[in-house]
């Protein structure tokens, strides 16, 4: 597989990776017909999160010519740990960086970043990958008939109440409202608070 990110489609990607990186610890590459997926799911399985990235996102995309006889039954797993640093400084990267390609070299198990940067520099890492399955989410659909949509700034502008280390939040969805509350404990003073934001 190969693929090249030009411009602000580079600082989108990154971003993709930063989000996923809230949930798992490792990402999945899954170079499909209709695109790349990038997926990752958590330690206890209970959430999985995905970013499909169609051919029109990228200046050139050329998937593995395996998956047109449907062979390709292992993808590349990397650990955030190690992709994060690429995309750590999206702002330098923006303004430095013309595009980015990313590439899977099969025989060696590597998956090979490009950054070609003004004046002629290029950054290359060359990241192990251990292969894997391809990672779907596995559940009963018609267990789950509810489906929550709202536009992302308006659950940007809920979730900045609610403290950055805070590990969960409880939401709870009625016919009249959604409300999203959490607790909180502070270690040195023993008090307890609660955050509750009710959207109608």
């Amino acid at each position: 597989m190969k693929c090249v990110i030009e411009g602000n489609g580079i600082k989108v990607f990154g971003k993709a990776v930063h989000a996923l990186s809230r949930i798992g610890d490792e990402i999945w590459l899954d170079p499909l017909e209709k695109g790349l997926a990038v997926r990752t799911v958590n330690s206890s399985q209970s959430a999985y999160a995905c970013f499909c990235f169609t051919p029109l996102f990228f200046q050139q995309y050329i998937p593995d010519p395996d998956i047109q006889k449907d062979s390709f039954t292992n993808y590349p797993m990397l650990f955030n740990q190690c992709v994060l640093p690429l995309f750590r400084c999206a702002s330098w990267r923006e303004r430095s960086v013309d595009k980015c390609e990313i590439s899977i070299s099969i025989p060696n198990s590597r998956v090979i970043f490009q950054f070609h940067c003004r004046h002629g520099i290029t950054k290359t890492y060359n990241l192990g990958y251990q292969e894997c399955e391809a990672l779907q989410a596995v559940f009963p659909a018609h267990l789950s008939p509810n489906i929550l949509m709202a536009q992302s700034k308006l659950l940007g502008d809920i979730v900045v109440h609610f403290p950055v280390s805070q590990e969960e939040v409880t939401l709870s969805i009625s016919s009249f409202k959604v409300t999203l509350k959490t607790f909180c404990e502070e270690e040195n003073s023993k008090e307890t608070f609660a955050v509750f934001i009710v959207v109608h």
